[in-house]
């Protein structure tokens, strides 16, 4: 009979660990198919590609970084509820309120909009030094973006 409980117990433990996260996911992306929702070009770069998930569970996908926050700061009804955006090193998924950006001219994202993000601070800092561009953190350059795009 314990030999049956600590059998059961084990099998549950086992089960409620191989359980998914309620975390929520970024969407899947069909490059060269999937069309921008700020600009409705052909998302092509995943370098440079972003999306969002608002409250209702709806994805938006950006060809462009900058373009997906000036389609937020124009909608604001569609409420975000998380931010995506692609390491530019490695075009692995990030949370965008998490990723660490770089903005410069020389960068040359679809829209020219100049915005690359990254994982760490360190390869932020070391990227910028190499383009002459500016770190920021999501806040910040939400307020840039504003300040100064479109």
């Amino acid at each position: 009979m314990k030999i049956f409980l600590v059998s059961l117990l084990a099998l549950l433990f086992v089960v409620g660990c191989a359980q998914t996260t309620n975390e929520i996911q970024p969407p899947e992306m069909f490059y060269g198919q999937d069309v921008c929702d700020e600009c409705s070009m052909l998302i092509s770069d995943a370098k440079f590609a972003a999306a969002t998930i608002d409250l209702k569970g709806n994805a938006r996908k950006f060809d462009d970084i900058g373009g997906m926050l000036v389609y937020h700061m124009e909608h604001p009804e569609a409420q975000v509820r998380a931010y995506f955006v692609h390491d530019y090193d490695t075009q692995t998924w990030l949370r965008g309120e998490t990723a660490f950006y770089v903005r410069s001219p020389q960068i040359h994202s679809p829209m020219n909009d100049g915005i690359a993000a990254f994982a760490d601070g360190a390869s932020a800092k070391t990227f910028a030094s190499r383009v002459q561009g500016a770190v920021y953190k999501f806040d910040e350059l939400r307020v840039h973006v504003h300040l100064t795009m479109r």
